[in-house]
């Protein structure tokens, strides 16, 4: 769990090795993108139908440029101001920072995060939950700028009016982790802390660097990368949210005052539930179950190829999972939200997602695990229980080219 030393108000160094300092501040980077992705998600799909502009969709362009299955999914990677959007910015943050640990010759981190998510860069625990004010006044303080929610006089002129700090302020406070008189005595407490402490610390290494690392390592391209993240997230995505904490992006300022059951509020509640049996919060009805359970193996599928592609540099391994997360999950998602009011689970598989002890076992327990969700998915359909848009032809192009 990434740590702030509140005294110092900065990201506290652990390692004296500057290496191992860059990697395990990327591994914390990657992790953290991961949480902030599923959560995104699971609040995603908790607007309603009427909110689908806020929301985004893929549509009838669920299938990305890659995919045998179709063409012009691409596009949605570059529409805006969706929740949508934002979702998959994440992943191209997670992706991005994997990509860069990989370069440098660590492993990917795909680990799985128990939800409530804690870390000191946040005055509150991550959560899985149905969009609502207090929801949308955490991402926005996740996003923002060292200045933007900050009371300090020497942010005058770059924070918002204090009027909205403090009401923001004033919804966090539903958390009992909220720690106001921390937050007023140090600077950093958003993501761009930690991107700003990478930037420095691969400077570092980059002046230095271990002879086990390749001469031609792009260390100016990655100190970009990590920039873009950087300012992605403070600027674009601190806009989306602010969109969504004071109702413009629902062209109603007052659509937070209305009560959850009126046709106008933006979200369903979900209850955090799991697609486990036999657990005290497991969906209880059958169907939403059967289908929550899929939507897991869609999940772990996801991160699997995802590891696996990453230690290999194998691209085929990411496209599948691109495929399993827009073909499957997607729908899916979509489903559980709109005919039973369930949240996807993300229901963790276990402790990581490398399942075999070598590059050759990994893939072939994978493939295991995808029969698993085909056979599932046929059960389902003989129910008549997928969703409209969810193509079983996503099994044989997962299988394609993987070991028989």
């Amino acid at each position: 769990m990434l740590r702030i030393d509140w005294k110092r108000g900065e990201i506290p160094r652990d390692y004296e090795d500057g290496y191992l300092e860059l990697v395990r501040l990327l591994t914390e980077a990657a992790g953290l993108e991961q949480s902030l992705m599923v959560a995104y998600l699971y609040a995603l799909f908790s607007l309603k139908e009427k909110y689908r502009p806020v929301r985004g969709d893929l549509g009838d362009r669920a299938y990305l440029e890659h995919s045998p299955a179709g063409r012009g999914g691409t596009d949605v990677l570059f529409e805006k101001e969706t929740f949508l959007a934002v979702a998959l910015e994440e992943m191209q943050h997670l992706s991005i920072v994997n990509l860069c640990l990989v370069d440098l010759g660590a492993a990917p981190n795909f680990t799985p995060h128990v939800f409530p998510f804690s870390s000191d860069l946040y005055p509150f625990d991550i959560e899985l939950r149905s969009i609502d004010r207090y929801a949308a006044a955490t991402y926005l303080w996740i996003e923002a700028d060292d200045c933007a929610l900050s009371l300090d006089p020497a942010c005058k002129g770059r924070s918002e009016p204090e009027k909205f700090i403090k009401g923001v302020r004033r919804v966090l406070r539903r958390s009992a982790r909220f720690r106001e008189l921390e937050i007023d005595v140090q600077t950093p407490n958003h993501v761009g802390s930690l991107y700003r402490r990478i930037v420095k610390q691969m400077q570092e290494v980059a002046s230095d660097p271990p002879n086990f690392l390749p001469t031609d390592l792009p260390w100016g391209e990655w100190e970009a990368k990590m920039n873009w993240i950087l300012h992605q997230g403070e600027i674009t995505h601190y806009k989306f949210f602010r969109g969504i904490y004071t109702g413009k992006a629902f062209k109603n300022t007052k659509v937070w005052r209305l009560d959850p059951t009126d046709p106008d509020y933006p979200c369903l509640t979900f209850t955090r539930q799991t697609a486990y049996t036999g657990r005290k919060n497991t969906i209880q009805n059958p169907d939403a179950r059967r289908l929550a359970w899929l939507s897991n193996l869609h999940y772990w599928i996801i991160l699997c190829l995802l590891d696996s592609g990453y230690r290999g540099a194998e691209l085929k391994l990411r496209y599948k999972a691109i495929d399993n997360m827009t073909i499957g999950l997607w729908h899916l998602g979509r489903h559980l939200s709109q005919a039973f009011s369930i949240g996807l689970p993300f229901d963790q598989m276990g402790p990581q997602y490398r399942l075999g002890r070598t590059p050759e076992m990994d893939l072939r327990i994978i493939v295991l695990l995808i029969k698993e969700a085909q056979r599932k998915a046929n059960d389902l359909k003989n129910a008549n229980l997928l969703p409209d848009g969810y193509d079983l032809r996503l099994f044989d192009i997962t299988l394609e080219g993987l070991p028989a």
